[in-house]
């Protein structure tokens, strides 16, 4: 057949004027290509019969032969086509396409048909936001049109004393298909009170313009013996500290890409470095380890502290996490950094110009690409210190009133033994993302996202003690986002508002129909003089939900703190201006009444409350009477709270 073909094509071209232009346009020969590779059983396409797919070929050459411009068009995409062809059906091609470049481009694994690269430079983020991206090895395949990322580990600077570190183990995305992404590990690391006591300067980059930490925390205060605060902490530059002190040198992109590993041309020894560097990637990693080292002291018999299976996948991943707190937010960084900035400076200024100029083709890129590429998450483990959360609970909630209040001292101390020694853990499992990027400004970008299973689990680091504290059925997440928000989408940010704009929502406010669209109008304003946008989120949670007696008892203690709080913030019925007895009898009853009532409400009144508040009121009284230079008898009502005892009976006639 692929000699006929042959023979048949050449006297037509000698023949007539016409088949000449047809052989131009490369189709005979692409059509011989496929009657080869039919001839050879090796053909391309194999599910689609012969000859439909030659007619389909001849039916497009027809059409596109009526003009000149889709004649070009068809006879730009045949010649790549003729060559995909060859390279898939035949070994003879393939082989020498697959020696030709590894000699043409030494900086790449080149095996079978899969591309690789390893000791890629790593990604020094540099705009507004700082962090350090590094991809230990990615391997592209031609025959799945897809690639590998082995090992991703990213810092993000959040603040000066506080970075998220997040790494996972394999990235797979195939091209126009989906995303497929291994186990995520994210631990949010630092904070005024868990790295460093210092007061945190405002400042975060250097006079060179990089990136620093706070360097002074705490393990360093005690190992230098210095005690106190330091009146200005020192800097490191933010590299440094995320790579435990082996901070890639940032480079020109000439001298990074010269560090990409080399390779022999044989294709046995590329197959054998090949998978020699995936096992380097796979042993090395922190992942690994912290999960080598879970197990190893789960299966000891003298722990006492084993409280999960490790058959136990959510647990384990937990475990990990946790582990992973204490190591660096890229444990494995090169030789050198490329910076973001510098990428973007590659393109000449008149492509950003007309980049800029078009946003449409921004958005003509992005709605294909986040329509054929939903993203499967197998599970995103989240780990928070509980010192942190200690902290926070301090400077909102007990201030100073702890060291005062002896019931108040006694619920702090409870809070903080369950929270200062553990690492609070947020499991998501089996999370599907789907993303819309309109092409059409009008609509807005709109995330979504669906979790099969969220767990929280309380971990004690150094004894591998877990426990699952909180388990909800699933949630699901929604996010919407302005199109403005887009790179190169200045032109559609709302004006700044104009005085009769701001005039005009003053008005709709005071002439609001009823207390919600009042709220709402006065809402828009505020947002109208900040300056503001909405990014809208929605989550919903599926019940039934699981919670542990430990979690039960935190937020008791915590809700009781916090009524005891507010009790203590109250103000005292002496600390307003009275001028008599009986305005300040009427003062003191009122606030004794609403105080019990608020207890009796809360569920805290007991004996020993009662004891203390009878204390407090029987000094302020006796205060009152010096003050007030009143020596007659104290009103019944009053009376009943100064004595030394409490009547039940008269007490619950009094409250109402």
């Amino acid at each position: 057949m692929p000699l006929l073909f042959v023979s048949a094509t050449l006297l037509l071209c000698a023949t007539y004027q016409w088949p000449r232009r047809w052989t131009i346009s490369g189709a005979p020969l692409l059509q011989l290509c496929i009657l080869q590779g039919e001839a050879n059983g090796l053909r391309i396409l194999p599910l689609v019969h012969l000859w439909p797919l030659l007619s389909t070929l001849n039916l497009v050459y027809a059409i596109a032969s009526t003009s000149w411009l889709l004649y070009g068009v068809f006879a730009a995409a045949c010649y790549p086509t003729i060559f995909i062809v060859c390279l898939f059906q035949f070994g003879a091609v393939s082989r020498f396409v697959r020696r030709n470049l590894r000699a043409v481009i030494k900086q790449l694994h080149f095996i079978d048909d899969k591309i690789a690269f390893f000791n890629i430079p790593a990604l020094e983020i540099d705009t507004e936001v700082d962090g350090l991206m590094v991809l230990r090895g990615i391997t592209f395949s031609l025959s799945t049109l897809s690639f590998v990322v082995h090992g991703v580990e990213v810092g993000i600077k959040l603040s000066d004393d506080m970075e998220l570190a997040i790494q996972t183990e394999k990235v797979t995305v195939s091209l126009f298909r989906k995303i497929e992404v291994g186990d995520c590990f994210a631990n949010l690391k630092g904070g005024e009170y868990e790295m460093t006591f210092a007061t945190v300067e405002k400042s975060s980059t250097d006079e060179d313009g990089n990136a620093v930490f706070v360097a002074d925390t705490p393990l360093l205060r005690a190992a230098s013996g210095k005690d106190g605060l330091l009146p200005r902490p020192e800097m490191v530059k933010m590299t440094s500290q995320m790579t435990d002190g082996n901070a890639p040198i940032p480079s020109p992109i000439s001298d990074a890409v010269k560090g990409v590993k080399q390779i022999t041309p044989d294709n046995e020894t590329a197959g054998g470095r090949y998978r020699q560097m995936l096992d380097s990637i796979d042993e090395t990693s922190t992942v690994q380890q912290a999960r080598k080292f879970v197990i190893s002291i789960n299966k000891d018999s003298e722990t006492t502290n084993k409280n999960f299976d490790n058959h136990d996948a959510n647990a384990m991943r937990a475990a990990i996490c946790s582990q992973l707190h204490s190591k660096p937010s890229v444990p494995h960084p090169p030789r050198r950094s490329i910076k973001v900035t510098t990428l973007q400076n590659l393109s000449p200024t008149y492509v950003r110009g007309f980049l800029h100029r078009l946003p449409m083709l921004l958005r003509l890129l992005l709605n294909p690409l986040s329509y054929f590429h939903p993203v499967y998450i197998s599970s995103i483990t989240a780990t928070a210190s509980g010192r942190w959360i200690e902290t926070m609970l301090v400077q909102k909630i007990f201030k100073d009133y702890g060291e005062t209040d002896s019931e108040l001292k006694s619920l702090k101390a409870r809070i903080s033994s369950w929270l200062s020694d553990a690492s609070f853990v947020v499991e998501l499992a089996n999370i599907i993302g789907l993303a819309q990027v309109p092409f059409l400004t009008s609509y807005d970008i709109n995330c979504s996202l669906a979790f099969e299973d969220v767990m929280t689990y309380r971990a004690l680091p150094k004894s591998v003690n877990l426990n699952q504290v909180l388990r909800l059925g699933g949630a699901d997440a929604r996010f919407v986002v302005p199109t403005f928000l887009l790179p190169h989408h200045e032109h559609l940010v709302p004006p700044v508002p104009t005085q009769s704009r701001k005039e005009s929502l003053s008005e709709e406010v005071e002439t609001a129909d009823g207390k919600p669209k009042e709220i709402q109008t006065q809402h828009t304003l505020e947002q109208v003089l900040a300056d503001e946008t909405n990014v809208k989120i929605s989550v919903h949670a599926r019940l039934p939900a699981c919670f542990d007696q430990e979690l039960l008892d935190f937020v008791a203690a915590l809700v009781k703190a916090t009524k005891v709080v507010e009790i203590e913030k109250a103000p005292s019925a002496m600390d307003e201006e009275v001028h008599g007895v009986a305005e300040f009898a009427g003062a003191l009853k009122g606030r004794v009444k609403e105080g019990v009532k608020k207890a009796v409400v809360d569920g805290i009144v007991n004996d020993r409350w009662i004891a203390k508040m009878v204390g407090k009121l029987t000094t302020k009284l006796e205060e009152a009477r010096g003050d007030l230079g009143y020596s007659g008898d104290i009103p019944v009502e009053l009376g009943l709270y100064r004595n030394e005892g409490w009547n039940k009976t008269e007490g619950e006639k009094l409250l109402p």
